[in-house]
């Protein structure tokens, strides 16, 4: 008998197309200590660690789990569990889990177990000094399957007539595209015939090695056989040799048809080939940056928008698919995303799914130190990181950009917005999202596309520690893919102070550079005056001086502070406030009614902490009321009546708010707040950020009306908004519930 081997691991329940060689499996099992070897067998795996505390280990944290959505398992290896003797009475097949067993003597059973998953080292007798032993079942030992040879045989040669209509295909394809060397080249065809051949010679193999065990004496038949009956079985065994010449004879005459189409077929260069297969085979669903919102449960099924986009469905290849009635494969190894906050819930089923999920949260510790937890929740794919706040212009301020990084198999998808990973934010507050997919493959870039390459990369690696870089947790090469056709340019924030050359690379210097750049670049004229409308969910300290600086920022001039003698000025301050509504710039900030929420929302005041703006602030009486504007469902699609936002977006227009060229569109993580946009210090040479903070910009540009318009019409709010009436009053959390208490009290009076 064998013995247990406390350092060697019994790793199966997958399939080989998911795990295919041995270093496959290697990268399952490295992180849990020195690999000393590994026996890959196809279906199942032997590894031996150093020592028995590090297969201990690995057996803990992967027996069971998900590996490319299949379950693992993974026991020591216990060779009690073999023996040398013959077959059992008791023996059930390992595929099919009957009686009636014979066993095969293989150099390789690799060939009959194909790609059957093994969950049980039971399953498997082997001593691995030996040849392999696999226990199967013999078809001829059951009536039901004896006509099993007959129908491998019929779907091999409908695989052959599948096989000639691809060739024909691609012949027919590579005719229409001549080259203009008229160079004649069959090699791309070959290799596909090649393959084709490979897999249907393995099944005639199978065929042919079928009959032979069936005739050969190293059988043991577990049933009582009668020579008639044996008789019969041997009739069946020549007759199956005269149907396998036939299907080899089939063969043969479709590769000489295949030959003589060599000459009449014209194919273009390699390399552009290899470019229109790849682009074939990729559907991206996101080719261009789109703007999404996300799928709110109010929205009736039937009523939705393809710019609706469920949480889940973004993590599918194809985005647009029903994912309830076509269950579609899930294909997403990697995903790093950003947040101010997330909830177990919505993400547990997708790290229970295989896939290694890295979540950088706000830092929330009271020390603010950097933290970074491995194996959150104990699942090995989690990683949990909050970023250090321990910087002196960081501390206090919000970790809050939103944007995830998908790894798929042949492209990355890129979502920035203002999404956070609660299930209140894909079910009850509205988002906005921009969203594109970059395949594998370079081309050269236009200025846009090489400055949002270079500033995101910039950015990811400014938010992670250096221990923990993006490319290693996704396990991808940035360079690898391609970033062209991007529509945007980046907005980000980080915390800091900055002068110089850094003055007009974050927050609202970034913005009016980047206004500027574009307005020069497109020949259109730099506005004196614009009405900025900014939808905000949070809002912070405001003055005067604060809105003046962002609004002449938001018209693409350069920021030029007030004089010391006009700032202290407060008739002049009174004056110029008393014609904004005339000939000076406009802010309306959008913000929702106590009214609206209480009482025309779906979700209600349980639903409400989104919206943040401090009592104490907005009762000083230097606060600028006059500037807020109702939040309401879009006249463009009834069903966004009573959502409650998280959106984050301004709109820059002229003083008439027509949407046109002129028109951008800011969406992303930035609140209207001077800890996210930054302010200007030391007589405007200076700005401070507090928060970390990243969004997109539409900016103006020739022929870009159509597609402002349609970002317009898709938001799920009213533009233009109308302004606050006399009796309304902004949502103030603190307020409602100090109301209430009120009530309570005079109740109990």
């Amino acid at each position: 008998m064998g013995d247990i081997i406390p350092n060697q691991l019994f790793v199966a329940g997958y399939s080989r197309s998911k795990v295919q060689d041995e270093k496959d499996v290697r990268d399952i099992f490295k992180k849990y200590g020195t690999i000393k070897e590994v026996a890959y067998k196809g279906s199942y795996s032997f590894v031996t660690f150093s020592s028995e505390q590090e297969a201990q280990e690995a057996l803990k944290g992967m027996n069971g789990q998900a590996y490319n959505g299949q379950k693992l398992k993974v026991d020591v290896v216990d060779n009690r569990k073999g023996r040398k003797s013959g077959p059992n009475e008791e023996d059930k097949c390992f595929k099919c889990d009957k009686g009636g067993l014979v066993i095969v003597q293989l150099l390789n059973h690799l060939d009959v177990a194909e790609d059957d998953q093994i969950q049980d080292q039971s399953a498997v007798i082997e001593d691995l000094n030996q040849d392999h032993i696999l226990l199967i079942h013999h078809p001829d030992l059951e009536e039901e399957d004896i006509k099993t040879k007959e129908r491998d045989i019929a779907e091999a040669l409908e695989e052959i007539k599948e096989s000639e209509k691809e060739v024909l295909h691609q012949r027919d394809h590579l005719l229409i595209q001549v080259h203009p060397k008229d160079k004649i080249q069959t090699q791309n065809l070959d290799k596909e015939w090649e393959k084709k051949l490979i897999l249907l010679q393995k099944k005639y193999k199978q065929l042919i090695e079928y009959n032979l065990f069936n005739s050969s004496h190293n059988i043991i038949i577990m049933k009582k056989r009668t020579l008639q009956e044996l008789s019969k079985e041997q009739d069946q065994i020549n007759s199956s040799y005269i149907e396998i010449n036939t299907v080899q004879k089939e063969l043969y005459l479709e590769n000489q048809k295949r030959l003589k189409q060599k000459e009449q077929i014209v194919v273009i260069e390699d390399d552009e080939i290899k470019q229109q297969i790849q682009e074939k085979e990729v559907q991206l669903s996101f080719p261009i940056g789109t703007f999404c919102l996300n799928c709110l449960t109010q929205y009736p099924t039937d009523e939705r928008q393809p710019h609706h986009l469920p949480f889940i469905n973004i993590l599918y290849e194809n985005a647009f698919i029903d994912v309830k009635t076509q269950k579609p494969k899930k294909t997403l190894e990697s995903a790093l995303m950003t947040c101010f906050g997330f909830e177990d819930e919505l993400l547990k089923p997708l790290v229970q799914s295989g896939v290694q999920l890295f979540i950088v949260n706000d830092n929330d510790n009271i020390n603010k130190k950097l933290e970074i937890i491995e194996k959150y929740n104990n699942y090995p794919n989690w990683m949990v990181i909050k970023p250090s706040k321990l910087g002196s212009s960081m501390f206090g301020g919000a970790f809050h950009p939103k944007i995830w990084i998908l790894k798929f198999p042949k492209f990355i998808r890129i979502v920035i917005g203002s999404q956070n990973l609660h299930v209140g934010d894909w079910t009850i507050w509205s988002q906005a999202m921009w969203i594109q997919d970059f395949k594998q493959g370079k081309s050269e870039l236009d200025q846009t596309s090489q400055e949002f390459k270079t500033m995101l990369r910039e950015f990811l690696y400014e938010i992670l520690p250096t221990s923990h870089k993006f490319e290693d947790l996704l396990k991808i090469n940035y360079d690898d893919y391609d970033f062209r056709d991007i529509n945007i340019r980046l907005i980000t924030s980080i915390p800091g102070r900055f002068v110089g050359n850094q003055l007009y690379k974050y927050g609202m210097m970034r913005l009016q550079s980047v206004l500027y750049q574009e307005l020069c670049n497109n020949k259109m004229e730099i506005p004196k005056q614009v009405c900025v409308t900014y939808q905000t969910t949070s809002i912070g300290q405001l003055d005067n001086n604060y809105i003046d600086f962002a609004l002449q920022c938001c018209t693409g001039r350069v920021y030029k502070q007030p004089l010391a003698s006009e700032q202290n000025n407060k008739k002049l301050n009174q004056m110029i406030l008393n014609q904004q509504e005339e000939e000076q710039s406009k802010l309306k900030l959008i913000y929702p009614t106590a009214d609206y929420i209480e009482n025309q929302t779906h979700g209600g005041v349980d639903f409400a902490n989104p919206l943040y703006l401090k009592k104490q602030l907005y009762e000083n009486p230097k606060f600028p009321k006059h500037l807020f504007y109702k939040y309401q469902g879009s006249d463009h699609y009834y069903w966004h009546t009573g959502n409650i936002p998280h959106l984050k977006v301004m709109i820059i227009t002229g003083l008439d708010e027509d949407i046109n060229d002129y028109t951008s569109i800011y969406i992303g993580s930035h609140n209207f707040s001077q800890g996210a946009w930054g302010k200007m210090e030391k007589n405007a040479t200076q700005l401070y950020i507090a928060n970390t903070e990243l969004g997109v910009l539409y900016p103006p540009k020739k022929n870009s009306a159509q597609l402002k318009q349609q970002i317009i019409q898709q938001l799920s709010f009213k533009f233009p908004p109308l302004k606050y009436e006399k009796d309304d009053q902004p949502w103030i959390n603190e307020a409602y519930y100090e109301r209430l208490y009120k009530e309570y009290q005079q109740q109990n009076k």
